[in-house]
């Protein structure tokens, strides 16, 4: 886990709280979620503006997450390589929930590791197929959801690394909470998320 904790100035204040109750809609049908739990979505929803377009380049490149793992990692199986470039380590399910919908870069390490070889970065979603699923689900698909698409990641119901394919009949929209959640349902060691 990572704890946030800090003063801000009065209006960058006032402007988070707007930011967050903004998108925090009401409940869906079900939703157990405690308004902490829904204020942590919410904030991790911010996130979201790291892919939008105009966001700011650092070292040349857009905001991003970088994890770095192995291909058992990515297929499921504990004991492999899963953390964050920051050293943060990443459950499978953590992991298996960046990559559903992310861009991959292969780096190849030697026996010594030095590396071997550095694979053009691919988009596993690419745009225009994004667009067809918002066009397509409209919304989050997770029964009594309704959130936003600008608020959803895209899921391979057979994750990728599983030889899932990308296209429209094995991918579908949901939000960022339930996108953890399923990826947390596959992972028989962890229940619904933990939001502390």
């Amino acid at each position: 886990m990572i704890r946030l904790d800090g003063w801000m100035t009065t209006l960058a204040g006032e402007a988070s709280l707007a930011a967050l109750d903004a998108l925090m809609p009401a409940p869906a049908t079900g939703d157990t979620r405690t308004p902490r739990q829904r204020r942590h979505d919410a904030l991790e929803d911010l996130t979201n503006y790291l892919d939008r377009g105009d966001t700011p380049t650092v070292g040349g490149e857009k905001p991003h997450i970088n994890a770095v793992c192995d291909l058992l990692a990515l297929q499921g199986i504990a004991g492999g390589l899963h953390e964050t470039e920051n050293g943060h380590v990443l459950t499978i399910a953590e992991l298996r929930a960046l990559a559903c919908d992310c861009s991959l870069s292969r780096i190849v390490f030697g026996p010594d590791g030095e590396i071997i070889d550095v694979g053009r970065r691919a988009r596993v979603i690419p745009s225009a197929l994004r667009r067809g699923l918002i066009v397509r689900d409209r919304h989050c698909t997770w029964k009594g959801c309704d959130r936003d698409p600008r608020w959803c990641d895209v899921h391979h119901i057979k994750h990728w690394a599983d030889g899932g394919n990308t296209e429209p009949g094995n991918l579908r929209l949901l939000c960022r909470y339930h996108h953890s959640v399923t990826h947390l349902l596959e992972d028989p060691d962890r229940g619904p998320p933990n939001h502390t």
